[in-house]
């Protein structure tokens, strides 16, 4: 089934389009490695899976009725993944514009 995905990703429309990567460019292959259980691939094809994974499980829990986990502190950590994600970004460009 990971080989199906894995020949079958989805081409990101932004890199299309405008020439290059978007934001989140890596994150269908960094899911399938992580999937693999290959974590550090996973983090080199795109860094903020980790941030990314740690919301996703707040939320999540906070959905599911955790009272320890107030909406201030999701929305709080939602912005600094937020932010995490626009540095890396941020990071590539200029290291492939190098």
């Amino acid at each position: 089934m990971l080989d199906w995905l894995e020949e079958h990703q989805l081409p990101c429309l932004f890199k299309a389009i405008f020439g290059v990567r978007c934001p989140v460019c890596g994150f269908q292959t960094a899911i399938l490695a992580l999937l693999r259980g290959d974590w550090i691939t996973s983090l080199n094809a795109w860094s903020p899976l980790l941030p990314l994974m740690v919301f996703l499980i707040l939320a999540t829990l906070r959905i599911c009725g955790l009272k320890k986990i107030t909406a201030g502190t999701l929305k709080s950590f939602g912005f600094v993944c937020l932010i995490i994600i626009l540095i890396s970004y941020l990071l590539q460009l200029s290291v492939n514009n190098i």
